[in-house]
């Protein structure tokens, strides 16, 4: 019996010394990808035009479509992904019928390293995406054992039915050193599906009641007349937002909130996205104005919101293409629209970063100046070819001037110190 406990013991020490082995090979004291967050305008415009020429609205059943994604949209794709969704950062490079793609999350402080690293090389096969190999850190994870793992880890998750459906959809891929195509069979319940992974019960529920309370606000102070400060209204709706429990809860409550609000004032329709929204009660006629002006309003709440769901560098990019465009066929380049943007942008990344100074800052009271600088001798409507002669572009000396003058404005703001 004795013999038989040592044995047992010394199989067990073997044991954690190898797993505590594997795990020094697994984790990393350096990064494998340092990658740029940054979303060009150029990268926003055309995943617009990617979605307008394939707005499942105009599509029909067992419809076939190919689409094409240039390697550089694809990897600003993928890095938006696995930063919102893994919290970490990734890399792409694509090879006529290869793609290597590394990511890199950190980890708590560990003896063992601060990154976890991981190399996965893809190649196609029948048209089919197949894992040729991966690498964690600096150990080889065999092929059919990741896969394996892999749809092991699949099926016990609510993404089985919606890979399933994927599958099924996407009929062809092929790899090309500039772009990834693939060919897909349209399928309505793909749509559905998406929604139901973006927005699921609860957070259906949460909307539901962002939106009851936006529609009371508004009521409230449409009955004192027809226009208002913004800051009546979204004060008040993230005061209320913000009595949820302090951190994430908090933070998720301000995202319904602004989302909520960016819906109204963007006149876009919800229920697009929550089809049981076209049944939710409508708020009375009111316009809200941000420094007196409709459109500062819209920009501003649109950025917030857009920050606080997909982080600071989407709305900043979201922000100046929009201006570009109206530089060549719209109102003209604003800076005025875009230091609402990017105030904007601000409030939406202090909701979800810091509530807890935003909840201080809302039971102290909110106003129109405390949400947007003064916007005095800040250019607009300009047509492109002024813009051009004025500005240059994003890149010119003249441009970062100005918008350094904006970002010191709205630096100066106490809700952003």
């Amino acid at each position: 019996m004795v013999r038989l406990l040592a044995w047992l013991s010394g199989g067990l020490a073997l044991l954690l010394v190898a797993l505590a082995g594997l795990l020094a090979l697994a984790v990393e004291d350096h990064p494998l990808v340092v990658a740029d967050d940054a979303l060009s305008p150029a990268a926003i415009s055309r995943a617009r035009e990617l979605l307008r020429r394939h707005d499942p609205r105009k599509l029909v059943r067992g419809e076939t479509r190919k689409v094409d994604l240039g390697a550089d949209d694809l990897a600003s794709l993928l890095r938006f992904a696995t930063r919102r969704g893994l919290h970490g950062q990734s890399a792409l490079r694509l090879e006529q019928g290869h793609a290597e793609v590394r990511f890199t999350a950190p980890l708590p402080a560990t003896p063992l390293g601060r990154y976890l690293n991981l190399t996965a090389d893809l190649g196609v096969s029948d048209g089919r995406i197949d894992i040729d190999g991966v690498r964690i850190g600096r150990l080889p994870v065999p092929a059919p054992l990741f896969s394996a793992l892999f749809d092991a880890y699949v099926r016990h998750t609510d993404l089985a039915p919606e890979l399933a459906l994927l599958r099924r959809t996407v009929t062809r891929v092929a790899i090309a050193p500039d772009a990834l195509s693939f060919v897909y069979v349209w399928q309505p319940e793909l749509l559905d599906s998406a929604r139901d992974l973006a927005i699921g019960p609860t957070r259906r529920q949460r909307l539901a009641d962002a939106h009851l309370r936006l529609v009371a606000r508004m009521d409230a102070v449409a009955a004192r007349g027809p226009r208002a400060p913004l800051a009546d209204v979204l004060g008040p709706l993230l005061a209320g937002a913000g009595e949820a429990p302090a951190g994430g809860e908090r933070s998720a409550a301000y995202r319904d909130a602004l989302l909520v609000a960016a819906f109204h004032l963007s006149g876009k329709d919800v229920g697009a996205v929550i089809p049981e929204a076209r049944q939710w009660p409508r708020p009375r006629p009111l316009t809200l104005t941000l420094r007196g002006r409709e459109d500062l309003a819209q920009h501003f709440t649109v950025s917030a919101a857009v920050a606080a769901a997909g982080g600071e560098p989407l709305a900043n990019a979201v922000g100046l293409d929009k201006e570009i465009d109206d530089s060549d066929h719209g109102s003209g380049f604003s800076f005025v629209d875009l230091a609402a943007d990017r105030a904007g942008t601000r409030l939406g990344e202090l909701a979800v970063r810091n509530p807890e100074r935003l909840a201080a800052a809302l039971a102290a009271g909110l106003t129109d100046s405390a949400l947007l600088p003064p916007i005095d001798g800040l250019p607009e409507a300009m047509m492109a070819a002024e813009f051009r002669q004025r500005f240059g572009g994003p890149d010119a000396p003249a441009y970062r001037r100005m918008r350094d003058e904006i970002e010191r404005r709205i630096a100066a703001l106490a809700l952003f110190r």
